[in-house]
């Protein structure tokens, strides 16, 4: 087999998930040799890299031979992949390059096994001001105070908001609690002059947004 080093660097390549997953095995313990049996086990439990980057702490630890040093790398790599899919959005209008936009929602939030309400708030320009999750729920709710996202939007200096969620059982599609959600927080917002400028339900590999399903 070629050396780790070789396999990342080399042009025109397509590596597998389970190649990648022994490589940054290799990469991170600095040990070649029997370290096959950790990226089976961290696949044979999540099923795919990114489920593994998106895994938690405590779901991580329970893997046989994680050793000391996977943690932190995990989480140094996949803080890497989110700055980097947030890099890639318009610096002017997020909302001018929809795919990108969701890459990066995607990237935060379609492994999650939890769900987690966050908010972007953008200028008049639809310029991305900042990037915050609001609340973390259960496997199917989460509570949402459309108040507090009034307060936030305007201690913040926002013009517009994007919300968002993600969907743990990968099904995208709106529950009536998420409609009503949507209104009462657009009706807190119209109070102080700020509008929606999309809600997004992401689920895996598949999304909803509000605006083009005209619920906004």
């Amino acid at each position: 087999m070629e050396p780790p080093l070789a396999l990342l660097t080399g042009r025109g390549r397509h590596l597998d998930d389970a190649t990648l997953l022994h490589l940054l095995t290799v990469l991170f313990t600095g040990r070649e040799t029997g370290s096959a049996a950790l990226p089976h086990n961290l696949l044979a439990r999540f099923g795919s890299l990114a489920a593994v980057l998106s895994a938690t702490d405590r779901e991580l630890e329970s893997i046989t031979d994680m050793g000391t040093h996977m943690l932190p790398m995990i989480r140094v790599l996949q803080e890497a992949a989110l700055r980097y899919n947030r890099a890639r959005l318009p610096p002017e209008d997020v909302l001018d390059n929809e795919q990108k936009l969701l890459d990066y929602l995607t990237a935060r939030l379609a492994r999650e096994n939890i769900e987690q309400f966050r908010i972007l708030f953008l200028n008049e320009k639809n310029s991305l001001i900042a990037d915050e999750a609001q609340a973390r729920g259960t496997v199917n709710h989460t509570p949402v105070y459309p108040r507090e996202v009034a307060r936030r939007a305007v201690e913040i200096g926002a013009t517009a908001l994007v919300l968002v969620h993600n969907h743990p059982s990968g099904d995208p599609t709106p529950s009536e609690a998420d409609l009503q959600m949507t209104m009462q927080v657009q009706a807190a917002l119209e109070v102080v002059g700020v509008t929606i400028a999309d809600h997004f339900i992401i689920g895996n590999g598949r999304h909803t947004s509000f605006r083009r399903s005209n619920l906004l």
